[in-house]
């Protein structure tokens, strides 16, 4: 077979020998065993058509009984599938031609009409076997009944032999065999081809499942009444759960993600793109797509869930790229101008008649002119940035060595600072270079607003929900409000008159470089915390 478009055909590749059919022989066994019954009781009490063993009422009841215990023998071979199965069906229906042929004799010869029952026999056997031993089955049930024809002509059994009828029989044995050999030949293609239809929907449904099970985007599915029908492993991470939700309602399992839902369907189903939205468990901002299918009068939602950071990655990449070719257009334009005021003020500043006031002057020239060079330094560093050297380390010893090395550059006492690292090893990846960056990034601006004892606190450990490493840098100052905090993140974005507003805006470009994720977790009256969730293992490279 092979597969055009939707549909399977054909070929001329052999078809697969079909395998034993032993409950198709069990059951024409209980035929066997039935009509052999039938025979005995309906001749022994009397209550029989009077052809039935009128020849030889004796020999007609010896081979009832014969006959009905040759079919229990049977039966209990078939369960112990013993001989094997083509022989079984062979010496059956060769001791059927015999015990039809006596109780046909008993009962007055070929025109008793017992016959018909080599019919059945035939029929029976040449759907059990396969090829053309339904004619051989057609020429032995023939020559039976011709042969006993001949005998009881030869032997005058009978007063008037039959060979016109058993001519009849022949021929009738013959027309049955063909018809059942065409017919099991269709039925055998007929049930080769849905076995194959059957593998290949099979097939296709394992694929399906690994293709949803493996897809990077979240895949929820519900049906009318919201239950959930289909979840995902991207899902159960997204939405920060741990075990499958199945048969469950979505506003019990992810209310957040079932408000987005109904927003949705409030809105006339027209807003395909739901907003940002964090779910209570979940450790990222998410998008969700609504999509409604329709099958016959029922109606199911399929819902795609993606990762916002993975978007922002995207959105942050095209502002680096405009970044970048803005610093190569204004390096050369602004850096020369910059430097010749900078170098006029400085000489200025070096003039023996110059007043003190002039000298303010030139000093506000001088730090304007450093500022304006730092901006243009941290936007080079944005458009030049190296590919992350990622690596595996353990958290705990670099935080450590970082830890020390922070004191000493700040001129600070191991009181100002205070570090809590967990007991057991922290194995996380991430460049080393540019975790100094970040976390320099992160204690110089705990430092300059904390106003409490110690000035920073730095935590790390492992999230019991997530089980990915984390890291906390927490100051003790007036935290912020509610406008700071919604772009504290976007780049040129500050509430320092001399910053920069390029520094958080960094940190977290690093991090996502890194795989990481930085979030602001709080911002309170008594200070702020920035926590870095850190990849754990080399699945999430």
């Amino acid at each position: 077979m092979i597969l055009e478009g939707n549909e399977l055909v054909p070929t001329t590749v052999p078809a697969e020998k079909a395998k034993p059919d032993w409950r198709a022989l069990f059951i024409f066994n209980l035929y066997r065993l039935t009509v052999a019954i039938i025979f005995v009781i309906s001749v022994s009490s009397r209550f029989s058509p009077s052809f039935l063993g009128q020849f030889d009422n004796k020999l007609f009841l010896v081979t009832g009984f014969l006959y009905s215990g040759f079919a229990i023998l049977c039966i209990f071979c078939i369960k112990k599938k013993w001989p094997r199965f083509n022989l079984q069906v062979l010496e059956q229906f060769l001791l059927d031609i015999v015990a039809i042929t006596l109780l046909m004799h008993a009962s007055g010869g070929v025109n008793s009409g017992l016959g018909l029952l080599f019919i059945i026999a035939i029929a029976g056997a040449s759907l059990l076997r396969e090829g053309r031993m339904a004619f051989f089955f057609a020429a032995i049930a023939s020559l039976s009944v011709l042969l006993h024809v001949t005998l009881a002509d030869i032997y005058n059994w009978f007063s008037h032999p039959s060979y016109t009828h058993a001519g009849m029989l022949g021929v009738t044995f013959f027309v049955t065999a063909f018809l059942v050999h065409t017919l099991a030949k269709k039925v055998r293609a007929s049930e080769a081809l849905a076995k194959q239809r059957g593998d290949h929907l099979r097939y296709l449904s394992k694929l399906n499942a690994e293709i949803v099970q493996n897809i990077q985007s979240g895949i929820v599915v519900i049906d009318i009444v919201n239950r959930i029908s289909l979840f995902n492993e991207a899902a159960l991470s997204l939405l920060g759960l741990e075990q499958q939700p199945n048969g469950r309602t979505l506003n019990s399992v992810a209310p957040e993600l079932f408000e987005q839902l109904k927003s949705w369907k409030n809105k006339g189903k027209a807003q395909v793109l739901s907003p940002l939205f964090r779910p209570s468990a979940g450790e990222v901002d998410v998008i969700a797509t609504f999509k409604e299918l329709k099958r016959g009068d029922t109606a199911t939602v399929l819902i795609m869930l993606e990762d916002a950071t993975l978007t922002a990655q995207r959105v942050q990449q095209l502002k680096l790229a405009s970044l970048g070719r803005l610093t190569a257009s204004i390096a050369h334009e602004i850096r020369n101008p910059l430097g010749a005021i900078s170098h006029a003020g400085q000489l200025l500043a070096e003039s023996p008649d110059i007043s003190k006031a002039d000298a303010r002057l030139t000093q506000i020239i001088a730090n304007n002119s450093l500022r304006v060079n730092t901006i243009i330094e941290n936007v080079l560093q944005l458009s030049r940035r190296k590919e992350a050297n990622t690596e595996c380390f353990d958290l705990r010893h670099y935080l450590k060595t970082y830890y020390d090395e922070f004191l000493i550059e700040q001129g600070l006492n191991q009181s100002d600072i205070v570090l809590y690292v967990h007991s057991t090893p922290l194995m996380v990846y991430f460049d080393q270079q540019q975790l100094y960056q970040v976390l320099y990034n992160l204690c110089e601006n705990g430092l300059r607003y904390s106003e409490g004892t110690p000035l920073l606190e730095l935590t790390a450990g492992i999230n019991e929900e997530s089980n990915r490493p984390y890291l906390e840098v927490l100051d003790h100052g007036k935290g912020m409000t509610t406008e700071v905090k919604e772009q504290i993140f976007e780049p040129f974005f500050t509430t320092e008159s001399k910053g920069t507003g390029l520094g958080l805006y960094i940190t977290r470009e690093l991090c996502e470089e890194n795989k990481a994720s930085l979030h602001l977790v709080s911002s309170v009256d008594t200070g702020s915390c920035f926590r870095i969730y850190f990849s754990s293992g080399f699945q999430d490279n």
